[in-house]
């Protein structure tokens, strides 16, 4: 749901800039559904990561000592932390996109800067785990 409320939240900004449309509630409305999208799934794993975790409990517990390319390692210490920085990327970029000048500055910001924290989600989610276990 994260990734496609922020797809929604970039092609919704490209075509206001495409088109030339200006700025409105229904822009900025996508901007907010990929920023809830994002709250809910860092709260989400926040509560995996500090409460629910065995894994994370171990990873934390012999942190120097992981190897590197390890899934403890990954989701022990490279995970949980750039998925923060994605919660406040998300929440900064918000807060650039309101103060573009222009509605085309808005919706260029918007593309940009969304684009960048789908990107990032893409690159961090652990593609190599099996998505249901049996």
């Amino acid at each position: 749901m994260v990734i496609l409320a922020g797809v929604l939240a970039i092609f919704r900004a490209a075509r206001g800039l495409s088109r030339n449309v200006p700025w409105a509630e229904s822009a900025e409305r996508y901007g907010k559904l990929f920023g809830r999208a994002v709250d809910i799934q860092f709260l989400m794993g926040a509560s995996l990561y500090l409460v629910f975790s065995p894994m994370t409990n171990i990873a934390l517990n012999v942190a120097d000592g992981l190897p590197e390319g390890s899934e403890l390692r990954f989701f022990g210490v490279y995970h949980g932390l750039i998925m923060t920085a994605v919660f406040l990327d998300v929440h900064l970029s918000a807060v650039f996109i309101r103060r573009g000048r222009t509605d085309a500055a808005k919706h260029r910001r918007s593309v940009v800067l969304y684009a960048q924290t789908v990107l990032i989600i893409i690159c961090t989610i652990p593609w190599w785990r099996p998505l249901l276990r049996m």
